[in-house]
């Protein structure tokens, strides 16, 4: 590849979904002649799994007011929410907040996308990539191939991971669903029939919501280890500054005493965990592994119940469920889901010993898994194999750099392959929520810009799709 097919050959961009789309909306917007093509098979772009959803009652759990995609527009959302949806939301105060439907924040995401028309859309999914001396090609799952002069891996959110004990009959029965998004989680469902969900997150909360939505009527039993559903939000006056400082020693214990002391100072419990909104990736950064691991085995889940919270609406549906016995928790490990006649017999791990009881349908709601090893992708597949991407200290998602190099096996840094949003969780604590994902986009789009812009004098060239042989120049898809 000489300088000229450099210039010419565009940035790539796997997965459309949130990540994606931001990433190439910033990189048009700091350089617009930038060529990027965004790689992924879903007709619609820039909405990804949560903001696909079809439900207006799916909120989002971010106030609206911190909700911009543009880093440096802080009310970009806001305002686009009173023009084209609802003309009183506010921003957040110590006496309100708007929280919007997610549907509605997915439909603002493409609106920034359309404003951007140069970027290429090209369907298909990318099963392969091999690096050359100045870039990389992608191979498709129907043989088109495109050559790119950098690569971002924005791959979103994968299927949940297998749960254990679940018997082939639960599965072949369809007494059993393994993923709550996927179209089929609800067919066949007797509206009156009870329901069993593992798991008690947000993606839980989820599938409640919708099987109401749907005109479910029947008891609904929500199973997790802990038994705790995610806090509410609330107003409050902000911190002024963090609750863990900067200079506390980085261990588990002292971050937990820091913040506990903060609460003992008088800061309400909200306001002290957004206020490590700015600094949570710093100081996980600074833990030693050993203690990031500790904080994954003792504190992770009192972390997401806390800092994941739900929208006032949905805390009370979920409050007046749980009220009425319509909705109930089981704490506890599962064991098992096997197939009794036509129902499923879930069993579970309590501290009082195993428990076993039958439902109609048991719906898995433990949220995505970032073990890639694991997940079925050829493309991760094939990058592990080479070499080229290794897993996050603790195992899962990519090992990145500050900037969102993907660091290789041999713990070098690619000057030409970068990870933004859910595939950082390898690295970073917080890479899943919108504050995380716009600042991602934005300075990534900074560092490809000054990566490139020696050879953006080129003249611009469409990407060319190939239907014979692979030849170079196109892509289109996401991952398989």
């Amino acid at each position: 590849m000489d300088t000229q097919e450099t210039a010419t050959a565009p940035i790539a961009i796997v997965g459309g979904g949130v990540s994606g789309a931001l990433t190439a909306y910033h990189l048009i917007r700091q350089n617009p002649k930038a060529f990027v093509v965004l790689v992924d098979s879903s007709p619609s772009l820039g909405l990804g799994l949560a903001y696909a959803t079809p439900s207006y009652r799916h909120l989002l759990n971010v106030p609206a007011g911190r909700m911009s995609a543009l880093p440096d527009e802080p009310d970009h959302f806001l305002k686009w929410l009173r023009a084209n949806h609802d003309p009183q939301a506010g921003p957040m105060t110590p006496t309100s907040m708007t929280f919007a439907p997610r549907a509605v924040f997915g439909r603002y995401i493409q609106s920034l996308l359309a404003s951007v028309s140069q970027i290429e859309h090209l369907s298909a999914k990318v099963v392969d990539l091999k690096l050359t001396r100045k870039g990389a090609i992608l191979t498709c799952h129907d043989g088109r191939t495109l050559e790119a002069r950098a690569v971002v891996l924005a791959l979103g959110n994968f299927d949940p991971a297998p749960l254990p004990g679940i018997a082939q009959q639960a599965l072949t029965a369809g007494v059993y669903r393994h993923n709550a998004w996927a179209a089929d989680a609800f067919v066949g469902l007797d509206p009156q029939a009870p329901v069993t969900l593992i798991g008690t997150g947000l993606t839980g909360v989820d599938v409640l919501l919708r099987l109401r939505e749907l005109g479910h009527t029947g008891t609904i039993t929500a199973v997790s280890r802990h038994g705790i559903f995610p806090q509410r939000h609330a107003a409050y006056t902000a911190l002024q500054r963090s609750a863990i400082p900067r200079s506390t020693p980085a261990t588990c214990l002292a971050y937990l005493r820091a913040f506990r002391q903060a609460l003992r100072n008088g800061a309400e419990w909200r306001a002290a965990i957004d206020s490590l909104r700015a600094t949570t990736n710093e100081l996980w950064l600074a833990l030693p592994v050993q203690e990031q691991g500790r904080f994954r085995r003792h504190l992770q889940r009192r972390w997401d119940v806390a800092r994941h919270r739900m929208a006032p609406a949905i805390a009370d549906i979920v409050d007046a469920e749980l009220r009425a016995g319509t909705l109930r928790i089981r704490k506890g490990g599962l064991q098992s889901v096997d197939l009794e006649g036509e129902r499923a017999s879930v069993t579970i791990r309590t501290a009082e010993g195993t428990q076993s009881f039958e439902t109609s349908r048991v719906i898995n709601c433990t949220g995505p898994s970032t073990h890639y090893r694991q997940v079925g992708s050829p493309l991760l597949a094939s990058l592990f194999a080479q070499g080229i991407i290794a897993d996050g200290p603790l195992g899962g998602g990519f090992r990145t750099s500050p900037s969102g190099a993907v660091i290789d096996a041999a713990g070098q840094e690619s000057a030409l392959l970068f990870s933004v949003g859910p595939g950082r969780l390898g690295t970073l604590l917080e890479s899943i929520a919108i504050p995380e994902i716009r600042t991602q986009a934005a300075e990534l789009a900074h560092t490809l810009h000054r990566m490139t812009q020696q050879t953006e004098a080129a003249p611009h060239r469409a990407a060319t799709l190939y239907t014979a042989d692979p030849i170079i120049l196109v892509p289109s898809g996401a991952v398989a």
